[in-house]
């Protein structure tokens, strides 16, 4: 089984390709449609809202297949994570910017602090398990004060159980 692991991160990309290159490809082909149909008028500045557009769609489809390469089957979170946010905020503004008003670049503005808030809860979550807290910022340590209480069927499991592996082992 050599090289095990690289062959099943190939095929995630390989099934994250297949399925979300159609998609990508699909609603930038009728976003570049709409901007085609209505082209008059446009400045310097809408053509290069054009292609950063493009260009932020790019980067989040290369985002999201190296996510699925790196994705555990015992992961609760979605294939793509971060990624899809920030693709469903581009097509909300190439839309925007297509049939409603160009005003719509702005939503891009949400990036920038948004990006902030995930870098300070990185780095917040990883001084916390340098400290010792529980990592993550969620409020430190699991343990209490007061001992946990355990029953007395517990504990009667808990000495059978440690008395069978000393014989197994003896």
């Amino acid at each position: 089984m050599a090289n095990a692991a690289a062959k099943k991160a190939a095929a995630a990309r390989a099934s994250a390709n297949s399925t979300y290159q159609p998609i990508f490809l699909g609603i930038n082909a009728v976003y570049i449609l709409l901007r085609l149909g209505s082209l008059s008028g446009y400045t310097i500045w809408s053509y290069l809202g054009i292609v950063a557009l493009l260009g932020f769609n790019a980067a989040c489809y290369f985002g999201i297949l190296d996510s699925a390469e790196s994705h555990r089957p015992t992961d609760k979170a979605l294939i793509g994570g971060v990624w899809l946010d920030i693709v469903a905020l581009v097509w909300l503004v190439q839309f925007g910017t297509a049939v409603i008003t160009p005003k719509f670049y702005y939503l891009l503005l949400i990036l920038p602090p948004w990006g902030a808030y995930k870098m300070y809860g990185m780095f917040r979550g990883a001084k916390d398990t340098f400290m010792g807290g529980g990592g993550g910022g969620g409020g430190g340590s699991q343990q209490d004060d007061e001992p946990e209480q355990i029953s007395d069927e517990t504990k009667l499991k808990r000495e059978k159980r440690a008395d069978r592996r000393r014989k197994k082992w003896s």
